[in-house]
């Protein structure tokens, strides 16, 4: 694609998504410092470059137009909590960085939101799905736009109890497979199925063989995979070559459909999977769709779309706001709808602090639809936001309230809020 067309695809998407609505002073442009912390090494490396190509398509969109200029600081939390609150601090005392952004993991995104209120810094998670991030763990000064594993569920869960009711679970040993082993357990006891085995495995597991030899002397009719990244992508690849595709159906609570070249698509065509964002679902989507085809190269996916539209969002709200104090930011987000590119409009829910969003399940297809699609899921199942993480009168919804009532905002030590009109 030329550079004249780059840029034509960037002004329209951007355009499509918002008009900033705001008027600034006479005098010399703000510039806004956001601390982008990711995961830009470790297990959750792969996830976290993918926001990063994504978020940086974002800034440049943003940085087009308007005297408010941002710039991001990196700050690598190499996939570990201690590692994500040891940078956290450098980018907030040393590089004085204006909010903080980003996160894959849910242990750093749990993390993170004592540490922002310690700082007095507003924080948007990006990614990471824990739900107790918007529930009972929340956080005053943070926001999160990606779904949590309760709303990721409840597509999958429509399908998957269809598919069989005695179900064997292997469960990465880290805050995520635990939330979501609780949540799918649950639901298939509640249902009338059987759990025939449950598997706890070491993050990073790569060889499962030991597991896998488990599973094929049991006789369950599901494989449920509570892990993500290329752990789960490691276990669908081996179950596969298990010959176990033949007897068992197989879903999971996350499959980034970056792993097209590690997943023998043909043999574990038709697993279900939560599907983060897919650009068939609107009109919005496509445009979305069309401005990160314009700046990346390759296939697109989920977690490119989850760093374009949280940094987007992000920025516009910082714009809105009108500063950067972070009791003020905190505010601007409080019940914020916007067009999220897919069917329905997003909320940045002010009770729990959630961005309810549409929220799908789609099947694995095979490696000729992949060559001609560029996408790894046909989407077969859609909740909508309206419905994805239920109200503000629901308990995980209340315990969120009730956590951030009870929390002080740290007034932030030498800093001097930015401030615009």
């Amino acid at each position: 694609m030329k550079r004249t067309t780059f840029l034509t695809a960037g002004t329209a998407a951007a355009g499509m998504l918002a008009t900033p609505r705001f008027t600034l002073a006479a005098g010399p442009a703000a510039t806004v410092k956001i601390g982008f912390l990711e995961s830009f090494s470790g297990q959750f490396a792969d996830q976290g470059s993918v926001h990063r190509l994504g978020a940086d398509l974002a800034l440049a969109d943003h940085n087009k137009s308007g005297r408010v200029k941002f710039e991001f600081v990196y700050g690598d939390d190499t996939s570990k909590p201690a590692q994500a609150v040891t940078e956290a601090r450098r980018l907030v005392g040393q590089e004085n960085v204006d909010v903080l952004f980003g996160g894959t993991s849910s242990g750093i995104g749990l993390a993170m939101v004592p540490v922002a209120l310690e700082l007095g810094i507003f924080n948007l998670s990006l990614g990471p799905q824990d739900s107790t991030i918007t529930g009972e763990k929340a956080g005053k000064l943070t926001y999160r736009f990606g779904p949590n594993i309760r709303m990721m569920l409840k597509p999958v869960l429509r399908r998957a109890l269809a598919l069989g009711k005695k179900w064997y679970f292997i469960q990465a040993d880290y805050a995520f497979g635990k939330d979501a082993y609780a949540q799918v357990a649950d639901a298939l006891r509640r249902a009338g199925g059987t759990e025939v085995g449950h598997d706890i495995v070491p993050l990073g597991t790569s060889d499962f063989s030991p597991v896998l030899t488990k599973l094929r002397n049991s006789d369950a009719d599901v494989l449920v995979l509570c892990n993500s990244g290329l752990d789960a992508a490691n276990t669908a690849r081996q179950w596969a070559s298990f010959g176990l595709n033949k007897k068992q159906k197989l879903i999971g609570i996350s499959m980034e459909d970056t792993y097209y070249k590690a997943l023998p698509l043909d043999a574990v065509a038709g697993a279900t999977f939560p599907v983060l964002w897919a650009p068939t679902v609107s009109a919005s989507a496509a445009k979305v769709a069309q401005r990160l085809h314009a700046g990346i190269r390759g296939p697109i996916g989920g977690r490119h779309y989850l760093g374009y539209m949280a940094a987007w969002s992000l920025m516009e709200r910082i714009t809105s706001a009108g500063t950067t104090k972070a009791d003020k930011l905190a505010a601007a987000f409080e019940n914020y709808t916007f067009d999220g590119g897919k069917a329905s409009r997003s909320v940045y829910r002010g009770c729990d602090h959630q961005c309810t969003q549409d929220v799908y399940a789609g099947v694995v297809v095979p490696q000729k639809k992949f060559d001609k699609t560029q996408f790894m899921f046909d989407v077969v199942s859609e909740v909508p936001a309206s419905e994805a993480d239920g109200s503000c009168d629901s308990p995980w919804a209340k315990a969120a309230t009730a956590a951030m009532a009870s929390q002080k905002i740290t007034e932030r030590t030498g800093y001097t809020p930015k401030t615009w009109s």
